[in-house]
């Protein structure tokens, strides 16, 4: 193996394994099934396509399905970015874990040692007795968890709930850990929903319309909320965790969205929607590669119907509004702050 994140975790791997669930690292795949059955989940639907293709669906497993998944007895997995999601993986895993009675699991996780504190200790010791971290190699470090506690520190348990409030209007939210702002309003899709009252000024009757990169389902929700029937409400996100949260958050405002796990605009028909709303990621994971992004802003020239409109909310130092005149449409600046910029584009 070339990366030194997945030579550790194989390396770390008791050798004693009944059945291995792999968690965010494909790579891993290869070094685990010669020592036992082997699961794979990952929340970005760009992972599994391959996965699929290679070691076909009887090896897709999601541990956020419940009593859907196996019993494993080891998990290896990538280390999450952000605190919420570790808590929100291991709570999944703790309570599959006591549902099937398996006292022996040891889940043996990497990751950079750069992106890496104490605070990962912390969370994992609200579910197991025995958290522990191995030396580091190359710039990266495994954390070790096993014998899961009878008693857990649960906390406020997942998903999460909270409403929050867009210019007058009330929002239930439900979110996953490691959705984008849990179940919160960030100040950038705050700025873009407040200029929903323009945005939807001008659209034709019964319009349909997509929020691109769904996240907690705020935006979609918002607008299903504020137009009460009038549209065709979709929400699309590449991961698993984003879209069942946006599920979660329609049904709790009691609003019909369309929702889809999907990779950008892959398969929404030519000319099918009159506007699409977007407060997308300008990277992936912890990669800071734009080029998903540029691809995906790209294709809405393709999905919008003529005169439709793109409105997109992003940092203000970073050079998307020029992107979007060059490629989608006339582009206006509609709203900014020091920190965000919101634009209307319109397909030519």
């Amino acid at each position: 193996m070339d990366d030194p994140v997945d030579e550790l975790i194989a390396a770390e791997a008791p050798h004693s394994a009944r059945h291995i669930w792999v968690l965010g690292r494909p790579r891993l795949i290869p070094a685990a099934r010669p020592w036992a059955p082997t699961s794979f989940w990952s929340d970005d639907i760009r992972e599994l396509g391959p996965v699929r293709h290679n070691h076909g669906d009887e090896i897709i497993a999601n541990p956020m399905d419940g009593d859907a998944g196996p019993v494993p007895d080891q998990v290896w997995m990538e280390l999450p970015e952000s605190l919420d999601a570790l808590d929100n993986t291991l709570s999944a895993l703790h309570g599959l874990a006591a549902a099937r009675g398996a006292t022996n699991l040891h889940i043996v996780a990497g990751g950079r040692i750069r992106r890496m504190n104490k605070s990962l200790n912390t969370v994992a010791a609200r579910w197991f007795d025995d958290v522990h971290a191995s030396l580091g190699r190359r710039r990266a470090r495994v954390l070790h968890f096993s014998s899961p506690r009878v008693h857990p520190a649960r906390g406020a348990g997942w998903p999460r709930h909270n409403q929050i409030s867009t210019m007058g209007l009330k929002v239930e939210l439900v979110a996953h850990g490691g959705v984008f702002h849990g179940a919160g309003l960030d100040a950038g899709t705050a700025l873009l929903l407040d200029q929903r009252g323009t945005m939807l000024s001008r659209l034709p009757s019964r319009p349909a319309i997509l929020d691109l990169g769904c996240g907690n389902g705020v935006i979609a929700a918002a607008l299903a909320l504020e137009l009460q029937g009038a549209a065709e409400v979709q929400a699309r996100d590449v991961s698993w965790l984003a879209v069942d949260s946006t599920r979660r958050t329609a049904l709790a405002n009691h609003v019909d969205v369309d929702v889809t796990q999907a990779d950008g605009l892959d398969g929404v028909a030519d000319e099918s929607l009159d506007l699409i709303v977007t407060n997308p990621p300008f990277h992936r994971g912890s990669a800071r590669d734009s080029s998903p992004t540029r691809r995906m802003l790209t294709d809405a020239a393709r999905v919008l119907r003529p005169g439709g409109q793109l409105w997109c909310v992003y940092n203000s130092h970073l050079p998307w509004g020029e992107h979007l005149d060059a490629e989608v449409g006339p582009t206006q600046q509609v709203a900014r702050t020091k920190a965000y910029t919101v634009t209307r584009t319109i397909r030519d």
